[in-house]
């Protein structure tokens, strides 16, 4: 068995400003839907210092530690509406609403695959191989989707960290809730986009799983609470990718170009459409949170796991030759 993941450490810096009545469970949240496994909180190097997650934030600022046992930081390295035509935040009509993506439609199928992969927990549930599938979709007022992914991200809960009598004390604490985080830099924002708002879903096998608003949310968290440091690894990392991703995203735009009968030039500026609207912030957003298991360790550390696991693959593929062979050998000494 391969061993586990080294160490990752998360640069981030989370301001006062809260989005849950215990920040400590919400910074728990934070960090476990970036690097995409689920821990705990301590002030020490080990868990001897586990948080009060009941507590309050300190006066001065405090180092934590997030700590994961082996299998979760084995997952680190494969890497409805209330009313029907409504839309999430608060019931606009219809008419002022468009569907949206959560993981953007540029990504190319192998990415959505990719993270629904290693990031579900029920792999039957979680699991979209399309990224044009409606469970990536949901229905947002204008002003929503414009900011979605870098200055709106929605939280569901009860999720590992937080109950949603966390985000709302009046509310029982295993209700399902989506929640409309804002981040408004001393912008106003239109009274459609109203941060707290909540929405409720029925159920429906054709709603998006939770991890794709956790990598959404994610996306947010890096935006806004990512220190330099963490910028810095990003940028190391982004040449290494960039060719591959750009590769699928044109091979991606081609086939659906082809399948929906646009023009190149359609297709191009839509394209040029959703850049302008996102600010080019969202798919790097979501493409750093795929990235961060490997940009937060070494080069050799990464290209070591992969080689372990490339040499259990292939010896495992033997012992399945090596078993047909013995049974093809049993038949034939019977015949």
């Amino acid at each position: 068995m391969a061993a586990a993941p080294p160490r990752i450490i998360v640069n981030a810096s989370f301001p006062r400003k809260q989005f849950s009545h215990r920040p400590y469970k919400w910074i728990r949240y934070a960090i476990g839907v970036v690097v995409g496994a689920f821990g705990d909180l301590s002030t020490t190097p080990d868990l001897s210092g586990v948080v009060d997650y009941n507590a309050g934030l300190p006066a001065d600022s405090i180092d934590l530690y997030y700590h994961t046992d082996e299998d979760e930081r084995r997952r680190m390295f494969p890497i409805d509406p209330d009313i029907v035509r409504t839309q999430l935040t608060t019931r606009v009509s219809a008419k002022f609403c468009h569907a949206t993506h959560l993981l953007a439609h540029s990504k190319a199928n192998d990415h959505i695959s990719t993270l629904t992969h290693h990031r579900g927990r029920d792999n039957e549930a979680d699991l979209i191989e399309d990224i044009d599938s409606v469970r990536n979709g949901i229905f947002l007022c204008h002003h929503g989707h414009v900011i979605l992914g870098s200055d709106l991200a929605f939280l569901v809960t009860p999720n590992f960290a937080i109950n949603t009598a966390d985000v709302d004390d009046t509310a029982p604490p295993g209700q399902k809730r989506y929640t409309a985080h804002i981040i408004q830099n001393g912008e106003t924002f239109p009274s459609d986009c109203v941060p707290g708002s909540s929405f409720r879903i029925t159920e429906n096998a054709q709603f998006p799983p939770d991890i794709l608003f956790d990598a959404v949310y994610a996306g947010f968290v890096l935006l806004h609470f990512g220190t330099e440091a963490m910028k810095d690894f990003a940028r190391k990392w982004k040449d290494t990718y960039s060719t591959q991703r750009e590769a699928a995203y044109g091979a991606i735009t081609d086939e659906r170009t082809t399948a929906t009968g646009r023009s190149p030039k359609q297709a191009l500026d839509r394209n040029e459409r959703h850049e302008r609207r996102t600010r080019g912030q969202a798919d790097d957003l979501i493409g750093t949170v795929m990235a961060i298991p490997y940009i937060l360790v070494s080069p050799d550390e990464h290209l070591e796991t992969m080689r372990q696991a490339r040499e259990e693959a292939e010896a495992a593929e033997q012992r399945r030759v090596h078993e047909k062979v013995e049974e093809w050998i049993g038949h034939v000494d019977t015949a």
